[in-house]
């Protein structure tokens, strides 16, 4: 009797990360081979190789410990602000205190990063570190310190323009400090990474289940993502903004793994390959295209990465939507009709006092003509576009059952941007209604692509928001390079980015309106089954719902919405995010009224920003997008820490 043992072939696994380790490491021998001077190798080539892989492997560490601790496939390393208060302290630095760069922009950099860092804590400081209002404070602070860089650049773009390529990301380096800085630091940091692992398992199964097993919750947290966040704040200190790694490589360890949480070397390793893969082949590149930004380019790579993994994401259908407060009462209906008189109040307001070469005045019956041909179009599309991008952000928010869905997440903003960079490239003098029909053919392109890609995707939450994040970082990763190499160009670019409403015709503001008008209309109509949609698919169809139907209905309604709002008030993200969430403060938790109460206090704000943008620095006119952001994003905080209080 003999006995046949069956032979084993290597796991799935390790096949899969030899794929993508053998042309990472294979091109990284070939830039090697190619240098001929010893100096150069010791000095720029290894040192760059080694950046990439220390770089590489601590942002896919701390974008594990992010995705498993707040359980969200969009938890990233710069969620916590952490990006945008490195970015705003090196321009404001730049712009009124240049002695702080005397020791090095890393030290400022990193000081910036770990303020906005300590402000969300403090903001989310609470028994259990609620996970769901630190992301959001998070969140709010990175929209903040964003929109305040943005308009630093915006006003001493020749000043500033080089942290526009820091901003892109770039390994390039003349020496080996960088790299052995962040190597030692990797070195610190595993051993307790991998020794909280087990509490990091515990903490997916939702605070109080943690708690109730004797998991010191709040503790945990606290270790955890201070760890990585220094981890991520060090690598953009030194290399600039290529947090996109952290996001893609554990999306890519569970699909290389097969597990629903990749282990945290599994991610880290993941990461490291991935950074060395994507900057070798820039290397390779370079010579015809020139030098490309790591950060930017990673983009480019991991894009295609998580569309791809979209379709073979686990299903999460069963998770329900959650508010993001506890609400304080419940909404009413004499709320609703106080925004709306408000609404009215705040527009008519706007429309006839201004500020002119003799100061404030109210416009007379003399003055018609010119509030009909000044005021007027800016006004209407201003509040149409908040009144779109902020019942777009709801229905995604509901739809797709995250917290942290807006309507760029849908690549639309970006995609109708991308269009627009590239018709500045190619026709330089553009005209207002040419840029218009550029920008609306890019967000129509956007959506084609999303509408094809989602009904592949059977439109479920967890893949839809890959697929969107993979979008929109392809297309945000062209825009950035045509940011950072634009020149004037690139000036001319930064006026739309940041929301400026000035040229906008009549026509097209009040065509935004009455897209805001229907796709509110729409969403009332879907009222029903919004409500049904979060208590989770299971539950929904068990009502009859035809789930499918109705999330793909939405999301192309939502994105429609997002294209009219983008092409008059450029990519705004901060609407489409946070005013649902000021809806929920407001105690409105039903579709209907909700979605109403998110119109119209969408449309109020940015009623209020452009003429506050108008008028506060006049004969200067400021971004009513960064403007409502710098004002509504305080309040928004100081909402989040009252409700941590109680």
């Amino acid at each position: 009797m003999s006995i046949t043992l069956a032979r084993r072939g290597p796991p799935r696994g390790l096949v899969l990360i030899s794929l993508l380790a053998l042309p990472a490491l294979a091109l990284a021998v070939l830039a090697i081979v190619q240098v001929k001077e010893p100096a150069i190798l010791f000095y720029a080539t290894l040192p760059r190789i080694v950046a990439a892989l220390v770089s590489g492997c601590l942002l896919g560490l701390a974008g594990g410990v992010f995705q498993r601790t707040f359980d969200n496939p969009l938890a990233e390393p710069s969620l916590l602000g952490i990006s945008g208060g490195a970015a705003l302290c090196l321009a404001a630095s730049l712009v009124f205190a240049p002695v702080l760069w005397s020791h090095g922009y890393q030290i400022v950099a990193l000081a910036g990063a770990l303020i906005a860092l300590a402000t969300a804590f403090a903001v989310a400081w609470g028994p259990h570190l609620s996970s769901q209002t630190l992301v959001l404070a998070g969140v709010m602070i990175n929209l903040f310190c964003n929109a305040a860089y943005a308009g630093l650049v915006l006003f001493n773009h020749d000043f500033l323009s080089n942290l526009l390529t820091w901003q892109a990301g770039s390994l390039q380096q003349s020496g080996w400090g960088p790299s052995l800085r962040l190597a030692v630091l990797a070195a610190l940091a595993l051993g307790p990474l991998l020794l909280l692992e087990r509490p990091l398992r515990l903490l997916s199964l939702g605070d109080g289940a943690a708690a109730s097993l004797g998991l010191s919750v709040r503790t945990v947290k606290l270790i955890l993502l201070l760890i990585a966040s220094l981890l991520a704040a060090s690598v953009t200190a030194e290399f600039g903004q290529i947090g996109l790694v952290g996001l893609a490589a554990p999306a890519l360890a569970r699909a290389i793994w097969r597990e629903a949480q990749a282990g945290l070397v599994r991610c880290g390793l993941t990461g490291a390959l991935l950074l060395l893969l994507t900057d070798q082949v820039i290397r390779l590149l370079s010579s015809g295209l020139g030098d490309l930004p790591v950060g930017a380019a990673a983009g480019l790579l991991a894009g295609p990465l998580l569309v791809f993994l979209a379709r073979r994401a686990p299903l999460n259908a069963s998770k329900p939507f959650t508010l993001a407060f506890a609400a304080r009462g419940h909404g009413t209906v004499q709320q609703l009709m106080i925004l709306a008189m408000l609404l009215l109040a705040a527009f008519a307001i706007a429309a006839v006092v201004g500020r002119g070469p003799e100061g404030w005045s109210l416009a007379g019956r003399d003055d018609l003509a010119l509030v009909w041909r000044w005021r007027l179009p800016p006004l209407l599309a201003a509040s149409g576009a908040g009144l779109c991008l902020a019942v777009a952000g709801f229905i995604l928010q509901r739809l797709l059952r995250n917290p942290l869905a807006s309507p760029d997440l849908l690549g639309i903003s970006h995609g109708a941007g991308l269009a627009l960079a590239v018709a500045f490239v190619i026709l330089p003098t553009l005209g207002v209604a040419t840029k218009l029909a550029i920008t609306s053919l890019g967000a129509i392109a956007a959506l084609l692509v999303v509408t094809l890609l989602g009904l592949r995707a059977r439109f479920e939450p967890t893949r839809m928001l890959l697929l969107g994040v993979g979008l929109a970082s392809m297309a945000n990763a062209m825009l950035v390079i045509a940011l950072a190499g634009g020149g004037q160009r690139g000036a001319a670019l930064l006026g739309w980015f940041s929301g400026m409403t000035a040229g906008v015709d009549f026509a097209t503001s009040v065509a935004a309106c009455l897209v805001g008008c229907a796709g509110l209309l729409a969403c009332l109509l879907l009222h029903r089954q919004m409500d049904l949609i979060t208590l989770g698919d299971a539950a929904s169809t068990g009502f009859g719902l035809r789930v499918a139907v109705v999330r793909g209905a939405g999301i192309a309604l939502a994105a429609i919405l997002t294209a009219a709002g983008t092409m008059v008030v450029g990519p705004l993200s901060f609407i489409g995010l946070m005013v649902p969430h000021a809806a929920a403060i407001l105690g409105f938790r039903k579709a209907a009224a909700a979605s109403l109460a998110s119109g119209l206090i969408g449309a109020l704000l940015m009623t209020l920003a452009e003429w506050l943008s108008r008028n506060l620095v006049w004969p200067w006119a400021l971004s009513p997008s960064l403007l409502a952001a710098l004002v509504a994003g305080p309040w928004f905080l100081w909402q989040l820490r009252r409700q941590q209080r109680q």
